[in-house]
């Protein structure tokens, strides 16, 4: 008997299914059962990180001029920058960030639009450096993002329903020269936009999502893609090469041009994730993209991730402590930079950690430090779906289809439907890759633990599951 682990989706219910229960600490991949799982990276926080000086309440990686790149990053009443050795400075200080909102930022050539409704908008200058400036004209909005060289701002202190945009190429001049805006009447308050590419952005309320397409240098056009959804919070936004993945309030949507809205998580996890948060977490769900591994992550607590990959049309799960998600740019690592020995290094030596000089996966640290996802890997967990049999059997031994030399395997068992597994201490592989099991039962289940830092390719199930018939019962 074979059992693939399959596609994680914890919503579907009943037996042989075909999908995981669990895929906790792993990277999905194609394999000949379908979906298989490879392992994940570690987070490792970058040595002699400083601490932003408190919780993140926004952040951005800006692109310089010489080719580099800043991260800055907001807190409740500052602005900070880091530099190449991760420490932070004081852009502006005794800022006061709207209760439950970020500061929203977007770049836009050399500034760093910033924002929220009670400091109102203002730009940084992350070429020349300098003072964090107020945009005079600018209103003081809850979110702000650009397209087509014009800045749009949502959300504006005037009204939580109106977006206005600015004169082409200029963040200074929302009046003339085809600076524009609308207030809606439908839809609830505006929560944010993402440019798309091309022309188009998207642009989300409390209850509608709306599609802004530039007909030309100047004019657009504003039409309704969503009524009755919309997106939970800015923070849960991600757009990436033209596809926006979003929270609305029944789950987890992907929209492009060309497909619209697409439920990625309908009949897979949407259930599983109503029971992880409540309405009063969704303004803590952060998103973020690592286009390396063609995955979206939402940070859904401080402690548990969801991924979803786009290409396999799969999710799964990670267990991780952060303040906040993005991408992040970092300097690189010399050998005669680093400190200690090489053997104490928590990356190996052809990790992009030590490459630098890109955008990376990453996050600040539950002390709101500097850290990617770039270390050995993470200890994993993979759950098969239940079996059941028609007649009660023995579990004797099984092998698992995966490459981890020291990975364990547990056996669950049960008399009935009904009745949830009773699990059995995991086990081993002997030297011929075989795992000894003990278990009776009608309704069988295993679960494989690959301890962290272990080196491995590939799970991707049980096989050879030596099973001694009994009788009907």
């Amino acid at each position: 008997m074979r059992v693939p682990y399959g596609e994680w989706r914890p919503d579907v219910g009943g037996p042989n299914s075909g999908f995981a229960k669990v895929a906790d600490g792993v990277l999905p991949q194609a394999a000949s059962t379908g979906i298989g799982y490879g392992p994940l990276a570690s987070l490792v926080t970058a040595s002699g990180a400083e601490a932003l000086s408190g919780a993140p309440r926004g952040i951005i990686t800006a692109f310089k001029a010489d080719g580099s790149y800043a991260v800055i990053a907001a807190t409740a009443s500052t602005i900070e920058i880091m530099d190449s050795s991760y420490q932070w400075t004081d852009i502006e200080t005794g800022r006061t960030v709207t209760a439950g909102d970020d500061v929203s930022f977007a770049q836009f050539g050399k500034y760093v639009i910033n924002t929220d409704t009670t400091s109102g908008m203002k730009a940084y200058d992350v070429d020349g450096g300098g003072a964090n400036s107020a945009v005079t004209a600018g209103p003081a909005a809850r979110c702000v993002f650009t397209c087509n060289n014009v800045v749009f701002a949502g959300g504006t202190s005037a009204s939580p329903r109106r977006i206005a945009s600015s004169a082409i190429g200029d963040h200074t001049n929302w009046t003339t020269a085809g600076a524009d805006g609308k207030t809606f009447e439908d839809g609830g308050a505006i929560v944010g936009g993402r440019d798309l590419k091309n022309g188009a952005a998207v642009l989300f309320q409390e209850t509608a999502m709306r599609l802004i397409q530039f007909g030309g240098a100047a004019t657009y056009t504003i039409a309704k893609v969503a009524d009755g959804r919309g997106a939970v919070s800015d923070r849960g936004i991600v757009a990436f090469d033209g596809m926006v993945f979003y929270l609305a309030t029944d789950g987890l949507y992907k929209f492009t041009l060309a497909g619209g809205n697409e439920p990625i998580g309908a009949e897979k996890f949407n259930r599983w994730l109503a029971t992880q948060i409540t309405s009063a977490d969704y303004e803590n769900v952060i998103g973020a993209v690592d286009p390396y591994q063609k995955v979206v992550w939402f940070r859904i607590s401080s402690s548990l991730l969801l991924g979803y990959d786009w290409q396999l049309n799969a999710a799964f799960t990670a267990q991780f402590a952060t303040s906040t998600l993005s991408r992040l740019a970092l300097s690189a690592v010399t050998i005669d930079s680093l400190s200690g020995t090489i053997d104490a290094l928590d990356v190996t030596l052809d990790s992009r950690l030590l490459e630098g000089g890109g955008l990376l996966f990453g996050a600040l640290d539950s002390t709101y430090k500097f850290a990617t996802f770039s270390g050995s890997s993470k200890e994993a967990t993979l759950q098969t779906n239940d079996v059941v049999l028609p007649n009660a059997a023995m579990a004797n031994w099984c092998t698992p289809d995966s490459d981890a030399p020291n990975s364990t395997i547990a056996l669950g068992v049960s008399e009935n439907r009904h009745t949830a597994l009773s699990w059995k201490t995991g086990a081993g592989k002997n030297t011929s890759g075989r795992v000894g099991l003990r278990g009776r039962g009608k309704v069988f289940g295993f679960k494989e633990v690959i301890p962290a830092a272990e080196d491995w390719t590939f799970a991707n199930g049980v096989e050879d599951v030596e099973l001694a018939i009994g009788g009907v019962r």
